[in-house]
């Protein structure tokens, strides 16, 4: 069995901001592992109540799992205002690389990141990219930068809900409430969905707030090995299509693409939560997770 902590880390450069960190580990304690949420989510995605979900089922296979909420998501209440994407890329993140760092000295360790979750980490990881010598590979579980679908999904839930009744009800509440239009269970500063929209409508992947141009920096960096995951019924936030672009868009690099669909490993079509949080997931595409996991932790530092 796991056993459950709360890790409280302090974001650098900040008086009156922290970090909520759910770790999860096993009696035999492991190789750690950091599981990082998409915009609309908590870290409560990778474990909903009753001790189901990726994180305690990873901890019972030996891990020692890191669970955080990024800035401002530990509560129900409303997003500060000037929380931008600059501030988890640049401080959310690398507190969280030193805070396992520190716990796992001298060993490398892995990503889990679902959604925009993930173009976070790879952010964070190309702004400083000294921490890749620590990373032993990334997962990316529905993970896009643009979205280049142009389906009825994308113009409902991108073109319609996402970038205009979002920013309408954003001005109204002082926030963008995702929960309330029904498109996560987390609410969003009304800087932080500006920022991410640019990056997701076909934008440059250019910081709007310093100019950094993070596709120009890949061009010295040696990518991790990474597994990709993508959902048969995700037509939006994570098309297979749009995953294998953001592949490419990290250069090149051992990269695995997985397609869950039913009939090819997997018991069902997945979409693009329900990835993460059916039952059946856990016997479709968690070991294969797992026997990832085990490969890139064997392998010699490169």
């Amino acid at each position: 069995m796991n056993e459950e902590r709360i890790v409280s880390s302090s974001v650098p450069g900040t008086a009156d901001a922290s970090l909520r960190v759910r770790r999860f580990t096993s009696a035999a304690g492991g190789p750690a592992v950091l599981l990082l949420h998409g915009l609309g989510e908590r870290g409560a995605v990778f474990c909903p109540a009753g001790g189901t979900g990726l994180a305690p089922w990873l901890a019972d296979a030996g891990y020692d799992v890191y669970v955080p909420d990024l800035r401002d998501r530990a509560t129900d209440s409303a997003p500060v205002p000037d929380i931008s994407q600059f501030q988890l890329i640049c401080e959310d993140l690398p507190a969280l690389y030193e805070l396992i760092a520190g716990e796992h000295p001298g060993e490398r360790f892995a990503i889990i990141a679902h959604g925009w979750g993930g173009v976070l980490a790879a952010s964070a990881l190309i702004r400083q990219p000294a921490w890749l010598e620590h990373i032993a590979g990334l997962i990316h579980i529905g993970v896009r930068r643009v979205c280049h679908q142009r389906n009825w999904q994308r113009r409902l839930l991108l073109d319609v809900m996402w970038k205009r009744l979002a920013p309408l009800a954003g001005r109204r509440h002082g926030f963008v409430p995702l929960s309330r239009l029904g498109l996560g269970s987390a609410d969003l500063s009304l800087r932080l969905h500006a920022d991410s929209q640019l990056w997701q409508n076909g934008g440059n992947w250019r910081d709007p707030q310093d100019s950094f141009d993070y596709a120009a920096a890949l061009a010295a960096i040696r990518w991790p090995s990474s597994l990709y995951l993508a959902g048969y019924k995700d037509h939006c936030m994570g098309h297979f299509a749009d995953v294998k672009a953001f592949a490419r868009e990290l250069g090149s690099h051992d990269a695995q693409l997985v397609l869950l669909r039913k009939g090819t490993g997997s018991a069902r079509d997945y979409g693009h939560l329900d990835v993460l949080t059916h039952p059946q997931a856990v016997n479709d595409h968690f070991p294969l997770m797992l026997a990832w996991l085990a490969r890139q932790m064997d392998a010699d530092t490169p």
